[in-house]
């Protein structure tokens, strides 16, 4: 019992500790803040506010900023005042520099890390750091070397990249730590290479120590972790004694090396540079000392710089028009083209600092990445004694001033109403590149920049790195990678984060690069993934040297979860042995004339519907109807069951249809999201909502496929049932395996559903677009089936018969033209099996995916003409009015070679009736003419949001 109360009593002190702490800071944040008087900038919150914005701390201040140009947030002791007003931040900066300072808070917050460095101290101690500083930054020796390691370094990214060993920010961290490291202290780190351990680690350390020290400025409980050795202070300690042991490893190096080496003129870096000053006090330029302004540089140089380059290049990848200005700039000013074959080493011997100061373009868009991501997003001083700023704001002795970089970036009354947008013209004056003032635009007047910049040209490395990744890469396009002299790989196009970026508008950004390009790369981190639309290439991977493209192991990973190893996921002998058993059904009289009653039937069901929403004036979803009355067609010559899904009487069957859809979208996501394998093992976010989405699937098509078997295996039922379905009929001929059924049943689903109704709705749209087209395919149809008056859909339906379908050449046409633009798999791809040269005389390499795209090709001019992008249903008619086909290797909507579609007759016939009964009753316009239309990106080829559409009674001619 004492025991229990002993605990009992530790527990109530630490709590009671806990509030009393709790209660100091609460009382030390709220006290004498002069909370209600006008003459001090309004409240915004506390430091305890700014925690749960942690993550998205700048777009916070932003939002704040919007609202008030300066604000407040109480901390205990002191107000931190941050303004986006560029007369306070003149007046900080500028005007009144002596009444502020770094500040006792800021100081230590920083020194743990920074030690005594220039970005910490103030006064008479800076002062001194800057006037060394000031004088050694400002000699050729320095420039000259930095230089000359700005050169090697980013030559080595540029084939770090151009092998495609790496890609995105970390690649550019390492590269300019190395650049730090080698002008700080005349050392090779290698961290680009990762073949320094001890380089990486201090890397590591130091990123991790830079996070921690900023950690400090939003938690006010960091001084008794300190005090405790707990939490982030514990790691904050580890990492900094990490830093310590490598920067004064590295200083003794530098000293005992210099002694050795007194008559050498190796004493370029700066480091060796401070080191021989240093013999001139020797009691005040310490190993501390030295580490302290070092470590000051390299927090100056590799963040800024890594970091503006990560930003420029996402803003590059956001507007490839910039990025292609930028590389024409660099290829007319350097004087190479596309053709030249430089080496690397021959473009770097090209730019000169003349050279560089002409490419105002390219220093525009590095300005306008700096103004909307600046470096350092926030940064301030602390107010020496009582102040009133210039927007009439007071300032208390002890209060931090803060002026947001990242918030007036996009302020509109500094900017002007595009602030927000990307514009590097904003900088330019007849082409010109135009300065703005250093407290409008703050990116360069924060220490860091400030400190960095004196090395020669503010824009030096960023622009020396840009240029090489760019042009370097451009110039040798067509032939990086080489394995061999004589080997070349497709021009590459962009990366797989390019595909993610425009995933919304993924077919037209794909179709803007076929234009440019018939075949080319997109670079992903662990193969080449090529696009072709060059109908040489598609009936050599389809047909010629069809063994060698096949799904792969890649495909098979990606679609095997919800399509198992059905026939569009497979390859060797279970894709032969399924392609045998189905094309000998598909064939069968049997199969054909039990679907040809499926669809009259099912589309005299949609007929009804429609005229309901005709007599009532109201607008449909043709697209949902199309995807219902598919769903309910398939399902019964699929199951030869009624899912009456049109008419909603089955809530099972909509749930299916749903998960069916969403699995369908999710599936192909995982092209695009490379951590999809980590989230499906850690089953969260899409990977979880397709494992649900694909147990509803499983649930229903399991429970049919069992119901039948069971019908099957009963005498009475089974000889009671026809077996016209699919299911039936296979179940006939081969094994009994749910698994085994459940995945042909469901590639023969999204074979059918989607691909129909998605090309029956672009088929209704592109009507709706032309109404001449649209009333000559109602006549058409009218005269082939002899129809004066039409009072039965059933009726009509029924009199669609084999011979009438024959005579609708135009229908033919016109929704043969419909997929020609609107494919209902707008690409498709294979994985290559072993190393190959396509017919376009292009290198592909084992394991590469090589997809065509259907959809590009339907809108390329060197296939179709000039008139490729308009919709002509005449091209497919010859001067007798007869359908004329088209190469399947130029028109590859249904594939070609040995996997060309199954269904494709089966998939016209299903279109054709549809359209006859339609067409031939309603006439279709878009409810909204003004509002545009555009596709969803999955795997087939949907109207985002449907196809709202009004029906007419079609009048009589």
């Amino acid at each position: 019992m004492d025991i229990l109360l002993h605990i009992f009593n530790i527990i109530a002190f630490s709590l009671l500790f806990l509030f009393m702490i709790f209660s100091f800071c609460i009382l030390k944040t709220y006290a004498g803040k002069s909370l209600k008087d006008p003459s001090y900038p309004p409240v915004d919150g506390t430091v305890f506010t700014r925690i749960f914005y942690f993550k998205r701390f700048y777009d916070y201040q932003t939002e704040v900023a919007r609202k008030q140009p300066t604000f407040r947030v109480l901390s205990p002791g002191e107000s931190d005042i941050y303004t986006t007003d560029t007369r306070n931040i003149e007046h900080v900066l500028k005007l009144n520099f002596n009444k502020y300072s770094k500040g006792v808070y800021n100081q230590d917050v920083m020194t743990s890390l920074l030690g005594q460095g220039i970005f910490v101290v103030d006064g008479d101690k800076w002062r001194q750091q800057r006037k060394l500083a000031s004088f050694e930054f400002s000699t050729r020796v320095l420039r000259d070397f930095s230089c000359g390691v700005f050169r090697t370094n980013a030559a080595k990214l540029v084939k770090a990249v151009s092998e495609f060993a790496v890609a995105g920010r970390d690649i550019l961290m390492r590269c300019t730590l190395d650049s730090i490291f080698k002008v700080g202290f005349g050392v090779d780190l290698n961290c680009l290479d990762g073949s320094s351990r001890e380089g990486t680690e201090f890397m590591k350390a130091f990123d991790e120590s830079n996070a921690l020290v900023y950690w400090r400025f939003v938690n006010p409980f960091w001084k008794l972790k300190r005090f405790f050795n707990i939490g982030s202070e514990a790691s904050l300690k580890n990492n900094i004694k990490i830093i310590d042991n490598f920067v004064h490893k590295l200083i003794s190096t530098k000293r005992n090396l210099l002694a050795l080496q007194q008559d050498s003129n190796d004493k370029e870096d700066i480091l060796s540079r401070f080191l021989l000053a240093s013999e001139k006090d020797p009691e005040q330029m310490t190993d501390k000392y030295l580490r302290d302004i070092i470590l000051s540089f390299i927090i100056a140089g590799k963040d800024t710089s890594a970091g503006t380059l990560s930003w420029f290049f996402y803003m590059l990848c956001k507007n490839p028009l910039i990025q292609e200005k930028i590389a024409q700039e660099v290829r007319d000013i350097i004087g190479t083209t596309e053709q030249e074959t430089n080496t690397i080493d021959d473009f770097v011997t090209k730019i000169t600092d003349e050279k560089l100061e002409q490419m105002h373009y390219l220093h525009a868009a590095l300005t306008e990445t700096l103004r909307l991501y600046p470096a350092v997003p926030v940064d301030g001083r602390c107010a020496e004694m009582d102040d009133t700023l210039p927007d009439g704001f007071k300032v208390k002795k002890g209060d931090g001033v803060y002026y947001m970089a990242y918030a007036m970036g996009r302020m509109d009354y500094i900017w002007g109403d595009n602030a927000e947008e990307f514009r590097p013209e904003r900088w330019l004056k007849n082409g010109i590149f135009q300065p703005e003032s250093p407290f409008k635009f703050v990116a360069f007047h924060v220490p860091s920049m400030d400190f960095l910049s004196r090395l020669s040209s503010p824009f030096f490395f960023t622009a020396f790195s840009v240029i090489l990744a760019f042009s370097i890469l451009g110039i040798l396009a067509r032939r990086s990678q080489k394995k061999h002299e004589r080997i070349k790989y497709h021009p590459i196009g962009g990366t797989v984060f390019n595909q993610l970026l425009n995933f919304n508008r993924l077919h037209h950004y794909m179709t803007d690069l076929a234009g440019k390009h018939k075949t080319y790369r997109l670079i992903s981190p662990f193969r080449n993934e090529i696009y072709t639309s060059d109908p040489a290439n598609v009936e050599y991977m389809l047909k010629t040297n069809f063994e060698n493209y096949g799904k792969g192991w890649y495909n098979y990973n990606i679609l095997r979860d919800l399509l198992g190893d059905g026939i569009f996921t497979v390859d060797g002998d279970k894709w032969r042995e399924q392609r045998k058993v189905s094309s000998y059904e598909f064939s069968t009289k049997v199969l054909r004339d039990f679907s040809s009653v499926v669809f009259r039937k099912n589309v005299a069901k949609l007929a009804h519907v429609v005229l309901e929403a005709s007599n009532s004036n109201q607008t449909i979803n043709i697209q949902d109807l199309f995807m219902k009355s598919s769903l309910d067609s398939i399902f019964k010559v699929a199951f030869g069951v009624e899912l009456d899904s049109m008419c909603g009487s089955s809530e099972e069957g909509t749930h299916f249809s749903n998960a069916f859809d969403d699995a369908s979208a999710m599936t192909l996501w995982r092209y695009v999201d490379l951590s999809w394998q980590i989230k499906k093992y850690l089953n969260i976010g899409s990977e979880a909502m397709l494992k649900k989405n694909i147990e509803v699937v499983d649930n229903f098509v399991y429970k049919l496929i069992h119901s039948k078997i069971e019908q099957m295996h009963n005498p009475q039922d089974y000889s009671s049932i026809k077996k016209e379905d699919i299911l039936s009929r296979f179940l006939q001929v081969t094994e009994t395996d749910p698994k085994y059924l459940r995945d042909i049943i469901l590639n023969f689903i999204i074979a059918g559903k989607d691909t129909t109704a998605t090309s029956l709705s672009w088929f209704i749209y592109v009507l709706c677009k032309h109404p001449t087209v649209q009333e000559k395919v109602a006549q058409e149809v009218k005269q082939a089936m002899s129809i004066t008056d039409i009072t039965n859909f059933n009726e009509l339906a029924d009199g669609i018969r084999e011979e009438a379908l024959e005579k609708m050449r135009y229908l033919h046409a016109a929704i043969t033209e419909t997929l020609r633009l609107y494919p209902a798999v707008p690409v498709d791809a294979k994985i290559c099996f072993s190393d190959d040269t396509l017919p376009d005389g292009f290198s592909v390499r084992k394991g590469d995916m090589v997809s065509y795209q259907p959809y590009a090709m339907g809108r390329m001019k060197f296939i179709w003409g000039d008139d490729a992008e308009e919709y002509k249903p005449e091209r497919w008619l010859d001067e007798n009015g007869e359908f004329q086909k088209e190469s399947p290797f130029k028109f590859t909507a249904f594939q070609a070679g040995p996997r060309i579609c199954l269904g494709k007759e089966f998939a016209y016939r299903q279109m054709k009736i549809f359209s006859a009964v339609l067409l031939c009753c309603f006439e279709f316009k878009l409810s909204n003419d003004k509002k545009p239309v555009n596709y969803r990106t999955m795997i087939n080829l949907h109207i985002d949001g449907g196809l709202n559409v009004l029906a007419f009674h079609r009048r009589e001619n």
